[in-house]
């Protein structure tokens, strides 16, 4: 009989051990694995293989066939809308443990990637790899701007194919790419790529991003060097 679940194997082989009254070393023992293994199985550590369904027909009176189901059906559901939400939920969830377990305040090297596939930290559209450090995560020009003239009158333009930003000017912009901070987390603007801050540009914005935030972060550059600068639409 085919088994329909959002269970992973590994949650069904506690369940029929349970069934069974065994403890987690009385199972391994008959399974013929150790209880780490065993644990670590249940737990989604290791993947529930071909040969540990044929160890534990006899110990736990299953088939092969079962499991074999079992890791469709689950692989089947974790695709699904529903299941990608709640996988993204415990991944959002076992990423804040840790960061917690760690007392640290700042998500460093694979933290962010892993902040960013649960979902903690949304950034749409996606960000390509180049554009995802070790520390932080570059940005790039949305297609509006207005120029700030002296009068205080923004007059509109566009970053397509470029706006030239002349000396003395100053211009306002959105990011191309739209920021969400989730509840327990922030995001801190820390500046400008190394190829801008290198051309006396200033930038002025907020500074952090609270949870809640859902938008396109909003700034404005300021060309305080002796040369015209493009900002083009896409560029970081």
């Amino acid at each position: 009989m085919p088994v329909i679940s959002q269970k992973t194997p590994g949650e069904l082989l506690e369940e029929k051990i349970k069934e069974r009254g065994l403890t987690q070393q009385q199972a391994a023992d008959r399974i013929g694995i150790t209880r780490q293994y065993l644990n670590a199985v249940i737990n989604g550590k290791y993947p529930f293989t071909a040969d540990l369904s044929l160890k534990v027909a006899e110990p736990l009176g299953t088939v092969p066939e079962f499991w074999s189901e079992a890791l469709r059906s689950h692989e089947d559901f974790t695709r699904s809308p529903v299941g990608r939400d709640i996988q993204q939920a415990n991944e959002r969830e076992a990423l804040l443990l840790d960061f917690e377990l760690q007392s640290a305040r700042t998500l460093v090297d694979h933290q962010i990637q892993s902040a960013l596939a649960a979902r903690c930290v949304r950034i749409e559209p996606e960000l390509g790899h180049d554009r995802v450090l070790a520390t932080s995560c570059v940005l790039s020009f949305g297609l509006k701007a207005y120029f700030l003239g002296a009068g205080g009158t923004p007059t509109a333009s566009a970053t397509k194919p470029f706006a030239l930003l002349r000396r003395g000017e100053s211009i306002s912009l959105s990011t191309h790419e739209k920021i969400t901070i989730t509840p327990r987390f922030r995001a801190r603007v820390l500046g400008l790529c190394d190829a801008l801050a290198e051309k006396c540009l200033h930038l002025s914005c907020t500074a952090t991003l609270d949870g809640g935030f859902s938008n396109h972060l909003t700034f404005v550059l300021t060309n305080l060097g002796p040369f015209e600068i493009k900002i083009t639409h896409g560029d970081p």
